[in-house]
């Protein structure tokens, strides 16, 4: 009994330590921040059946319309709700709407309508499309252009173009970019700027059902209009989110045609390149320029998951994004609530739920409290990264084959080597042959998710080499002095093989492969 003891407890006993450390560092990990200002993602009282549509007015007030309501709220940056009130009005599902707190502007029934104290006021009849802005309102009608003035209740035709509008994008300003059909697969832009005139078309877009534009944000900034747009395709079933980009100086928009540049995001901690780019705006956040963006989630568990991603500007066409989110359900483009805060809405599978964060140093505090969800959270990662460290069992069983091939080509021609007293040279040998084979493994296995992963004490230069250093010390002293005396050869090499192997995908294990 006291010799299982010494040769398979103490080995279990380090690594259940190893399974223990995998799973503290999990929970410190649902504690860091995504970002060094912002805080974590946090739940807020607002969940939806249906996908909601969302405008946020001149005053910051949040309004979202879904099943047949429309809740105005009013937030502060430490994302409490100061004011709400919900009106029950209808949206027009499809198309987008203005409101002020007062008054909602809207599509309904082809017309342009507005309801004020649960009254409808037609505004304007037969008209085709709508596009909001915060302090504006734009309609058309097939060809023609028009915009309307809450303020002043009043509307005016702009332009009318040689084919039908299908879609504006309009930024805080009033400026806007105009798709305008080209032919049954093309749409070409036009740029609207603030003092409502219309360049001539700059840029063509696709507009097909199996590809086409799908999201659009632009600004003048330096005196250059820049855009970017996202385009959506299928081939074969299969869906493909890209990101272009446009740049040139405002006075030179609509002299020529321009082409799309495509532009990738990276992960700012690993380096790898973020896949399925998608619902990129524009945002000036604490006076900075940022791009934020939706993307395929990197961590454990974000499997099939889309996070938020934030990137500075710059002028090139690669980015480096950070991740600003910490759910794993699907988030969509946020919304911007001031230079300290913004929502979103996250979807698990089941409802919408307002989701937010904050650069407020109170929120940011609280975020990174343990709550229910967030232990689950970390329990539930550690079991998963178990279960993907068993990989590692099929990938590195070529580990033990030289040392096999050694111990069965000695036992067939020269046997007498295992019948001596003691430990045999072969067994040396073997073992000493096995301790090289990790070591090219892991220097490969430590890529961009190891490094996401991991943590800080498997981190530094020249870690590989310390890490099978490490295991195989920790093992030889253990099959010193735990290998039973009676053992043979082959039983000894094998015994130190195996536990090497145990104490590896318990040690490091759970860091190289990510399968969910």
């Amino acid at each position: 009994m006291r010799e299982k003891l010494k040769a398979f407890g103490i080995p279990i006993g380090l690594t259940l330590i190893f399974i223990s450390a995998l799973f503290v560092h999990q929970l410190l990990l649902v504690k860091e921040l995504p970002h060094p200002d912002w805080s974590r993602s946090v739940p807020l009282p607002a969940s939806f059946e249906e996908k909601p549509q969302m405008f946020v007015d001149s005053e910051d007030r949040i309004h979202i319309a879904a099943n047949g309501q429309v809740q105005s709220i009013r937030m502060n940056d430490e994302l409490t709700i100061a004011e709400q009130e919900t009106t029950n009005t209808k949206i027009t599902r499809g198309f987008p709407f203005w409101s002020n707190g007062e008054e909602l502007i809207y599509y309904k029934d082809g017309n342009l309508v507005s309801t004020r104290d649960q009254k409808d006021f037609i505004l304007q009849k037969e008209i085709t499309g709508l596009g909001a802005g915060k302090n504006d309102v734009f309609f058309w009608n097939g060809h023609t252009l028009s915009h309307y003035d809450p303020e002043k209740n009043a509307s005016a035709d702009i332009h009318t173009f040689q084919n039908v509008i299908s879609d504006m994008h309009v930024a805080d300003d009033g400026s806007a970019i105009i798709q305008v059909e080209k032919d049954n697969t093309h749409d070409l832009l036009y740029y609207l700027d603030e003092k409502k005139q219309v360049s001539e078309p700059f840029l063509t877009v696709d507009s097909s059902p199996n590809k086409k534009i799908n999201g659009l944000t632009f600004k003048v900034n330096g005196g250059n209009l820049i855009v970017f747009y996202n385009q959506k395709s299928r081939t074969q079933g299969t869906l493909a989110y890209k990101v272009f980009k446009v740049q040139a100086p405002v006075e030179d928009i609509g002299s020529s045609m321009l082409d799309g540049e495509k532009v990738e995001f990276v992960h700012s901690e690993t380096g790898q390149k973020l896949m399925s780019p998608g619902g990129v705006q524009m945002m000036n956040i604490d006076g900075k320029e940022m791009i934020l963006l939706t993307s395929e989630g990197t961590r454990v568990g974000d499997n099939n998951s889309i996070s938020l991603y934030a990137a500075p500007f710059n002028e090139d066409s690669s980015f480096t994004a950070a991740p600003v989110s910490t759910t794993k359900h699907v988030s969509y483009p946020p919304m911007r609530i001031s230079d300290d805060a913004m929502v979103w809405m996250n979807y698990d599978g089941d409802t919408y739920k307002l989701t937010g964060n904050s650069r407020n140093p109170e929120v940011i505090a609280a975020s990174t409290d343990w709550s229910k969800s967030s232990v689950k959270e970390a329990i539930n990662n550690g079991v998963l990264m178990m279960f993907s460290s068993l990989v590692t069992i099929m990938t590195s069983f070529y580990w033990v084959l030289p040392s096999l091939f050694l111990l069965i080509l000695m036992y067939i021609f020269k046997p007498n080597a295992f019948e001596k007293d003691g430990i045999s040279w072969v067994e040396y040998l073997a073992i000493i042959i096995f301790m090289f084979m990790p070591i090219s493994y892991t220097q490969d296995a430590m890529n961009a998710y190891f490094h996401q992963m991991a943590p800080g004490y498997l981190l530094f230069p020249g870690s590989a080499y310390a890490v099978t250093l490490f295991l195989s010390v920790i093992t030889l002293i253990i099959w010193k002095f735990g290998r039973d005396p009676d053992w043979g050869s082959m039983s000894g090499a094998f015994y130190y093989m195996g536990m090497y192997m145990m104490f590896y995908i318990t040690f490091i294990g759970p860091y190289i492969f990510n399968l969910y």
